[in-house]
């Protein structure tokens, strides 16, 4: 029989012995770099105040420290106290209703003030068209108390017979449209047949004859209406009745009866 030769195996104790040589040189290489580049760590400083040099209100008189020798130490200087200062209380709005009725009245004013206004202006000119037609009134009178004195029948009263009584009529009709004048046409024309009775009143109003102008006929009436309340009685106290012939500027007489 042949006998074995034994091997052993090397191959474990290769491999431990470069894992140990690589372990020393990493170790190795980590204190070489902390060598090299040493850790920067920050570094806390440490302040120390000394209790007894602190500052003063008054550099002038020097260190707070009391006088060796004193047994009563300076006391310190008492605080300043500043008053509180007062809280402005707010102050409340004003409320709805108010602000409404202010917004309310302004309106109501400026009406108040216009209805015064028309008023006062409605009473000018009341006052105003009172004072014309008292004025208008006032000139009718006199014409009529001075018109036997004017034209148609000079100094004549009204009495006096035949035509010149006639005359008297005339005038006070002339005198009257004078103050109602008023037409609407270029020639208006309107004739009158009046009958005056014996106490002098204005019995009759009779129209014979017009140019067709309503607006002259209306103002001959009332020509007629004005001038007959100052009319005297016919002279012997009997009827009288005569026709006139009206046209804006004058008047004329036909035959009497």
């Amino acid at each position: 029989m042949t006998a074995r030769v034994s091997r052993i195996d090397t191959g474990m104790g290769v491999s431990f012995t470069v894992s140990a040589v690589i372990h020393v040189a990493v170790f190795l290489l980590l204190m070489w770099w902390g060598k090299l580049f040493p850790a920067q760590m920050a570094i806390q400083e440490t302040y120390y105040v000394d209790v007894v040099t602190l500052p003063v209100a008054n550099p002038q008189l020097g260190s707070p420290t009391p006088a060796t020798g004193r047994a009563d130490s300076a006391s310190p200087p008492a605080p300043v106290t500043q008053a509180p200062m007062a809280i402005p209380t707010p102050q409340k709005p004003a409320s709805k209703g108010a602000v409404k009725s202010a917004k309310s009245t302004a309106p109501q004013n400026t009406a108040e003030s216009e209805s015064a206004f028309a008023e006062r202006m409605a009473n000018l000119e009341r006052n105003s068209e009172a004072q014309h037609e008292a004025a208008v009134l006032e000139k009718l009178q006199n014409k009529i108390k001075n018109g036997a004195q004017r034209t148609g029948m000079p100094n004549a009263v009204g009495t006096e017979a035949g035509s010149r009584y006639g005359d008297y009529i005339k005038s006070r009709l002339e005198d009257a449209l004078k103050l109602t004048s008023s037409y609407s046409t270029k020639k208006p024309e309107v004739s009158v047949r009046l009958t005056i009775a014996a106490d002098g009143k204005l019995s009759r109003v009779k129209i014979e004859r017009s140019s067709g102008d309503a607006t002259f006929e209306l103002a001959v009436r009332r020509a007629i209406d004005l001038a007959s309340e100052k009319f005297t009685a016919p002279p012997n106290h009997s009827v009288f009745e005569n026709g006139f012939v009206f046209r804006p500027k004058s008047i004329s007489s036909s035959t009497s009866r």
